[in-house]
């Protein structure tokens, strides 16, 4: 990370309780005074800082981290009790056998992700109308992916039936299934 003209490490001064890694290969830390720091696969980059300012934590200083890598859940341990989160990350499947997609149908009243699970590690997942128009396009997070519902312009899915393409990266195997947008 570069400061001005100066450049500081990532968790330069940090002291680290606990290490995990998520179906993604992204690396949780558990700091002794600064929450949680989540990072990229390789370590370079933060993606999240959970802190008792910005999430439920009950303390910044975060003894153990422990995930259910089947769940997407993530537990933290801290000195006031320990509180859990779900992940936008699973482990991956080796096939397409289990992909489940909720909430399905999405109801007029709900704001929040829709969640394609049961995926093959880093999935390419494509969404398209029912004309064949992609909507939205992501890899997987190890075995899951998560939509926001908003199309590439930020509009918000119409009423309407939805296809979820998901493939291995190379594009051998694939699985097709159905999302129902019902908009008030």
């Amino acid at each position: 990370m570069t400061l001005g003209e100066y450049n500081s490490y990532l968790l330069e001064g940090q002291q680290i309780n606990d290490i995990e890694i998520d179906g993604a290969n992204r690396k949780w830390f558990a700091t002794n005074n600064s929450g949680v720091i989540v990072t990229t696969a390789n370590g370079t980059e933060e993606i999240h800082h959970f802190t008792t300012e910005n999430s439920p934590l009950f303390s910044n200083k975060v003894l153990d981290i422990e995930m259910n890598n089947v769940t997407g859940e993530v537990f933290f341990a801290t000195e006031k009790g320990l509180i859990s989160m779900r992940s936008e990350s699973t482990e991956g499947n080796t096939d397409f056998s289990e992909v489940l997609v909720f909430p399905n149908p999405v109801k007029p009243d709900y704001s929040g992700p829709i969640t394609i699970k049961g995926l093959i590690t880093d999935a390419v997942v494509k969404i398209t109308d029912i004309s064949g128009n992609l909507i939205y396009e992501t890899v997987a997070l190890g075995g899951q992916a998560v939509w926001d519902g908003k199309s590439f312009d930020g509009q918000k899915a119409h009423t309407g039936v939805y296809l979820v393409f998901c493939s291995d990266q190379e594009g051998t195997v694939s699985h097709v299934t159905k999302l129902l947008f019902i908009r008030g």
